[in-house]
């Protein structure tokens, strides 16, 4: 703080007083207050010989002007109460204590004004001056620490906030024409909290005590959403985005992402994807355009193994062999259907709810997709095995035997 040093008493009572009386002396030099100071001693002296009178009427004399480089005031044991005096910047008054500490300072500094306020200990606990940018206050704890200032900082307004003691916490508000920064100190002075706006943007940043940052939410630069999670070593392990909707992701320790949860936009519904160590989708769950959901479990190279899906209102699931769907199981308009098929995707066998009679049928087919055997429900609900040659245009019937009539 500005100003700490008190003033000490330099001279005893018969001095300070011979000194003022040879400095009064010489401010009354010319006639006219000459005379007038002579018509106020006749005046007094008049007024004592009245006795009684003189106790009643008794008026403190009053000068126009008095002229001193150093005005001393004292108290009880002669000891200085008040100081006015000049400095090599201006005029400067002190006060002393009871106790004779000096506890306050009013003086012109080379920047302006300049008050200084000190405990009894003799310790500074508060401050206000002007500074080269404008003011500033300082207050501080009984051991003259300074615990908090408040001042016109480079840009606008900065406030400063300490912990009591030396290696203690701090917080500073600073605020300007860019925007406005408030952070939050450890004892070394790394920044652990940081929250500001500048340009329309906010954010939001935390640092561990390794000075890496492991919480960070702001503005993307589409003006939308972002936090940031990250761990130890400062390596990001989830993100949420505000794109097309919430968009969540999850990453590992090296930065490949790991999981990720995300809108597909409006009223096209979620999605869910887990990745591998490669990096590859092993699990999809998301929301078709028509509304049904998928489920895809996928291989190490991302390419899909099974399917789960809704198509309208009947469901499907199929696997798959090198990307191609070689069985599946799904529903059709007489009911469930499965269908084996070859690695070119044709289908070789098919089974399920027969459409031309009353039960099930399965069906095997060659590499042409042409049928060659069928094994389904006579008109009767009997059994039915049919064998067809290469072009299905002949064909062996094996029919169950009629029951015996009764």
């Amino acid at each position: 703080m500005a100003n700490t040093n008190a003033t000490p008493q330099t001279s005893d009572v018969d001095a300070r007083l011979a000194r003022l009386e040879a400095e009064l002396a010489l401010a009354r030099g010319d006639a006219r207050r000459a005379r007038r100071t002579s018509c106020a001693l006749l005046c007094l002296a008049g007024a004592a010989a009245a006795g009684g009178l003189m106790a009643a009427s008794q008026v403190a004399r009053v000068e126009d002007v008095l002229r001193v480089k150093r005005l001393e005031v004292v108290g009880e044991g002669d000891k200085v109460v008040l100081l006015a005096q000049a400095s090599e910047t201006g005029g400067q008054l002190d006060l002393w204590s009871k106790g004779g500490t000096n506890t306050v300072r009013l003086a012109c500094a080379a920047d302006g004004g300049d008050v200084a306020v000190w405990n009894n200990g003799g310790k500074p606990v508060g401050g206000l001056f002007a500074s080269a940018l404008g003011g500033r206050l300082e207050l501080g704890g009984a051991d003259g620490t300074t615990l908090a200032t408040i001042s016109r900082g480079e840009e606008g307004g900065s406030l400063h906030l300490m912990g009591a003691g030396g290696g203690t916490s701090s917080l500073r508000a600073e605020a300007g024409a860019a925007g406005a920064v408030l952070s939050m100190r450890r004892a070394d002075g790394a920044v652990g909290m940081l929250a500001g706006i500048s340009q329309g943007a906010s954010v939001l940043s935390m640092s561990n005590q390794s000075g890496k940052e492991i919480l960070f939410a702001g503005g993307a630069s589409d003006q939308s959403g972002t936090v940031r999670i990250a761990d130890a070593g400062g390596n990001e392990c989830a993100s949420i985005v505000s794109s097309m909707g919430g968009h969540f992701n999850a990453k590992d320790g090296a930065g490949a992402m790991a999981a990720s949860l995300s809108s597909a936009g409006a009223g096209k519904g979620g999605a869910l994807q887990l990745m591998n160590g490669a990096g590859a989708s092993a699990i999809r769950m998301d929301a078709k355009d028509e509304g049904g959901g998928r489920l895809m479990v996928g291989t190490s190279t991302g390419a899909p193994a099974f399917l789960a899906e809704a198509n309208g209102g009947a469901g499907t699931l199929a696997a798959y062999l090198q990307e191609r769907r070689v069985a599946a199981i799904g529903a059709g308009k007489s009911g469930g259907l499965l269908n084996l098929l070859d690695g070119s995707g044709q289908a070789i066998v098919v089974a399920g709810a027969a459409e031309d009679g009353d039960g099930g049928a399965v069906s095997v087919r060659n590499a042409r997709g042409v049928q060659i055997g069928r094994l389904g429900v006579d008109a009767a609900g009997a059994g039915e095995l049919a064998v067809y040659n290469a072009t299905a245009t002949l064909k062996k019937l094996i029919e169950a035997p009629a029951p015996a009539a009764k």
